[in-house]
């Protein structure tokens, strides 16, 4: 079993890691909601410009495919095994659960404003909605990184852990 020193110390982060690379992900994550923390304050002095929609385009493009995949990888492949080794995860796991829901429903209520911006038919996003979501995502992150990916590093075997990375490589190239 990896110890949690063995996690984030492999370089670049790869399937073959696959706690690296959710770990990666989260750091993704926190530069999306850092370009959305900043969209609405950049749109009310320069307006909805070429930088703008290549910036929403890439945050759609984002939230819509990575985000929901990483937290089917989390679901299907750490939550089975924790749930069923680890005696007091279930609460933990349902409230991660519960936070995945809530997070793609902030997501849904921003995403059509997005859109909308971008294609000139919105002067401006709430700031609050937007303010919302990146607050609630950064908090299930590190709420991630302080107990699920240390549990999982301590819970699963190498082979668990390689198996769940070709898993989710072979999900990603099913969705391409």
């Amino acid at each position: 079993m990896l110890t949690l020193n063995d996690i984030g110390n492999t370089g670049s982060a790869s399937f073959e890691q696959p706690l690296d690379m959710l770990l990666a992900c989260h750091d993704k994550i926190r530069r999306f909601c850092d370009q959305l923390d900043k969209l609405p304050g950049y749109i009310s002095e320069h307006g909805v410009n070429d930088a703008v929609k290549n910036t929403i385009d890439g945050v759609i493009r984002y939230f819509d495919v990575a985000g929901p995949a990483h937290h089917i990888d989390e679901e299907e492949e750490l939550f089975p095994i924790l749930l069923e080794r680890v005696p007091t995860a279930a609460p933990r796991i349902e409230q991660l659960e519960a936070e995945h829901g809530y997070l793609h429903s902030c997501w849904n209520a921003i995403r059509d404003d997005l859109r909308a911006l971008r294609n000139g038919e919105l002067d401006s996003i709430s700031e609050n909605a937007v303010a919302e979501f990146v607050r609630q995502y950064r908090e299930h992150a590190a709420s991630e990184e302080a107990w699920l990916i240390p549990t999982a590093a301590a819970t699963l075997n190498a082979e668990e852990l390689r198996n769940a990375g070709l898993r989710m490589a072979q999900r990603r190239q099913q969705a391409c």
